[in-house]
């Protein structure tokens, strides 16, 4: 392999993402380009099955990949079955397996490969299945098969130098996947507790709201922990990637070091690169930091700067779940407040909106959160909007006091901004497409 082609494939600006699936892609189309090879697909182990999680073809059309993936999502390999599947004896046995023609053998079954090609038109032939083991733990995490090497357009069998260069770069595969794996792990378990601390904080709320309304200060309070535990939440997904990217970056110096392979440029460069996110690490934080900081003097500050805080609190999350944000703002307009309540009492607002695409609508349906700041009557409105197509008033027949973190919200903008909040049913278009949902009103003296 040329230098040139092996730092592509170390470049670890490729795991700078979060997301276990995304990570698979680009680890599987790198090593595809590294052979060229025309096909792939990953498979990881859940339980006692090979599972499958990641295909690419260069040969078949986005549509026909769309329709794949339907035909695949599902597909799972026994691992308890030997001798019969070429995924799981790679896997069982350790070893990188090639298979010249997978349709004159009669070593492996091979029904599944040929109700592919029937399906979608495709013609499998050589196949290399590569086993992926932890470098260190010896733990089995899953296989590689790459399929249909081709030079100048032209199919060719998988030789030796294929197989010496998986066997290498498999080992690095492996410590992605499974450093992937671990902070899916952690993550879900820190979200887990936030959201249990998140419960029983509302509840207590809630408690005290019902008990006496004069309590309101000590809801204030409470309320103002709950929406800390969600900024918690918003931290670890902005504090995961880079995360991720020092610990790859570190494995892979450690390897180099471990098998005398080191390079003082590369690894110059390596450490500069986790020294650099570190310090980006610690940038982060003070931002947040500067959030929770307790204001009790009023300034004048531009609502604009506001919103887009808001929105830079919840990116990850917004991005994770897939919903676009539409932005319709005079940024010349200002008030005199409490800069950061009103960030929360927005936020609250923000995450309310995110919570009710989460229950309500599904991935593949186009989510939107309009947000429209303007001067009117010599009052300044914020409009908050989405298309979840719920019906709170109608259906529900709730007010702004039932809403999960809504009743600060109200009291921020009323108490400390002389203000009013309301919402209501909306139905809209958009891009000349009938849209319903909740729209709040939150106008500002």
């Amino acid at each position: 392999m040329k230098d040139l082609e092996l730092k592509q494939i170390y470049d670890m600006n490729l795991f700078n993402i979060s997301d276990l699936d995304v990570l698979l892609h680009e680890i599987l189309k790198c090593t595809r380009e590294m052979l060229n090879v025309d096909a792939g697909t990953i498979y990881i182990k859940e339980g006692d099955y090979l599972k499958f999680h990641i295909f690419q073809n260069d040969s078949l059309s986005y549509e026909e990949i769309y329709k794949s993936l339907f035909f695949l999502k599902d597909y799972k390999l026994p691992l308890f079955i030997k001798n019969k599947y070429l995924a799981v004896d790679a896997f069982l046995t350790k070893k990188i397996i090639i298979v010249n023609d997978i349709y004159n053998t009669n070593e492996y079954e091979s029904s599944g490969t040929k109700e592919f090609d029937e399906k979608f038109n495709y013609k499998t032939c050589s196949i290399i299945t590569v086993p992926l083991i932890h470098p260190i733990k010896n733990e089995m995490l899953g296989i590689v098969q790459l399929v249909n090497k081709k030079i100048d357009g032209k199919l060719v069998f998988f030789d030796k130098k294929d197989k010496e260069f998986l066997s290498m770069f498999s080992s690095f595969i492996s410590l992605s996947v499974s450093k992937a794996q671990t902070d899916v792990i952690k993550l879900e378990m820190l979200n887990e507790q936030l959201v249990n601390a998140n419960k029983e904080l509302e509840k207590k709320i809630e408690e005290k709201i019902l008990d006496n309304q004069k309590k309101s200060a000590i809801i204030f309070n409470q309320s103002k922990f709950s929406s800390m535990g969600e900024l918690i939440g918003n931290i670890a997904h902005q504090w995961k990637e880079p995360l991720g990217m020092i610990s790859t970056l570190a494995s892979g110096v450690k390897l180099n070091i471990e098998y005398e392979n080191i390079n003082k440029n590369n690894s110059i460069s390596e450490l500069t690169q986790i020294v650099d996110t570190t310090q980006k690490l610690s940038t982060m934080i003070d931002s947040f930091k500067d959030f929770y900081k307790v204001e009790s003097i009023k300034e004048n500050f531009n609502i604009a700067d506001v919103i887009h805080k808001c929105l830079k609190f919840a990116e990850i999350i917004l991005i994770k779940n897939n919903i676009e944000v539409i932005l319709e703002l005079d940024d010349t307009l200002k008030i005199y407040g409490l800069r950061n309540e009103l960030i929360q009492a927005i936020l609250n607002i923000i995450n309310s909106v995110i919570d009710t695409f989460i229950e309500k609508t599904f991935m593949d349906k186009k989510r939107y959160i309009f947000i429209n700041l303007y001067l009117k009557n010599e009052g300044i409105y914020l409009i908050i909007k989405d298309n979840s197509g719920e019906k709170l008033i109608k259906k529900n027949k709730i007010t702004l006091d039932d809403k999960k973190g809504l009743f600060m919200s109200k009291l921020i903008i009323e108490k400390y901004h002389n203000g009013s909040i309301s919402f209501e049913d909306k139905t809209y278009n958009y891009k000349e497409i009938d849209y319903e949902g909740v729209e709040y009103t939150i106008i500002l003296a």
